[in-house]
């Protein structure tokens, strides 16, 4: 093999990098069975397309900085209630295209969390109707991707007040009801492509009203049914009334919230202020204080100097009494 060969091939082994001002660990495509022994204070793994088949309480306890974790592409089946539940700092989990056949609850209670992926999982769909959730959940999460996962009925998650985009592409939805959606108060789009080609057409009719009403972006393949003289002659259904009462529950939860937030970083930044006015005010005092002394040891300093000069003058006076002699 050349030298331009080696280069050329895949690597056999992680390698380290800096992205976004983050140390990262990338381990994607080794084929790895486990994850090996990295570098501590990583705050990125990719370990997608390997062979990983579980997640346990000591899978990836070492790691527990990680804010970005992409295990998409592998053989999960299985992950323990707490094989996560230290990684507080998460942000991004991807589980993406494994076989999960149920996911623990304390995913769903991870404080920073914002996106989840669980894209193609195609056994996800036979425990995700029995999947126990404490709610409400505590992640904040803003994507939600549950696309191509042959689910039927989507889940009840409870109020999801941050979340902004929801994506229920390629799964053959039988029902769509828009009390779904009531609960996710800051919705911006929800992706809907081959998910709802079976639906009898004046079934969508309350939930499209519902986007409609929401200012909610709705992705379809095609369009041309809702813009038909037969959609516009389903029956509306007013329901408005009882999910705008779970929509501002929602919206109040989420103001909430911001406020707590919001306040947090006023304190914050009054403690930060009074730090630095306390560290400034110590620092001032010791330079006085540093002045101070300097002064008292000059003082000192002429004080012994002026029984030298009484002398001189002593020495004069004897001096002249000789030469008057």
């Amino acid at each position: 093999m050349t030298d331009i060969e080696a280069l050329s091939g895949k690597p056999t082994h992680c390698t380290y990098e800096y992205a976004y001002d983050m140390y990262g660990a990338y381990c994607a495509g080794l084929r790895l069975t486990k994850v090996p022994s990295l570098r501590s204070g990583i705050e990125i793994l990719d370990f997608s397309d390997n062979k990983l088949q579980e997640l346990h309480s000591d899978t990836l306890s070492s790691y527990t900085s990680i804010k970005f974790l992409y295990l998409a592409e592998n053989q999960i089946y299985s992950i323990d209630e707490d094989a996560l539940t230290s990684f507080t700092s998460l942000l991004t989990l991807d589980l993406s295209n494994n076989v999960i056949l149920q996911l623990p609850n304390s995913i769903f209670q991870l404080p920073s969390l914002r996106k989840l992926y669980l894209k193609g999982n195609p056994l996800l769909h036979l425990r995700l109707n029995d999947l126990m959730i404490t709610r409400p959940i505590k992640a904040p999460l803003e994507l939600l991707d549950i696309s191509d996962c042959k689910i039927k009925e989507l889940p009840q998650w409870g109020p999801l007040p941050q979340l902004i985009f929801y994506n229920i592409s390629h799964n053959p939805l039988t029902t769509l009801d828009a009390d779904h959606f009531a609960a996710m108060c800051n919705l911006a789009k929800v992706d809907l492509t081959e998910s709802i080609n079976d639906f009898k057409l004046c079934n969508l009719k309350p939930t499209v009203s519902w986007f409609q009403e929401k200012g909610v972006f709705f992705q379809l393949q095609d369009y041309t049914k809702l813009n038909s003289i037969d959609f516009q002659n389903c029956p509306q259904v007013n329901n408005s009334v009882m999910y705008n009462a779970t929509y501002h529950r929602c919206k109040a939860d989420y103001l909430e919230v911001q406020n707590i937030k919001a306040s947090r970083r006023t304190w914050l930044t009054i403690g930060g202020g009074l730090a630095g006015f306390l560290v400034g005010f110590i620092l001032l005092l010791y330079i006085m204080h540093r002045h101070n002394v300097s002064q008292i040891k000059n003082a000192s300093k002429v004080k012994k100097v002026r029984p030298a000069a009484d002398g001189d003058k002593q020495t004069t006076a004897i001096l002249l009494n000789d030469v008057s002699q």
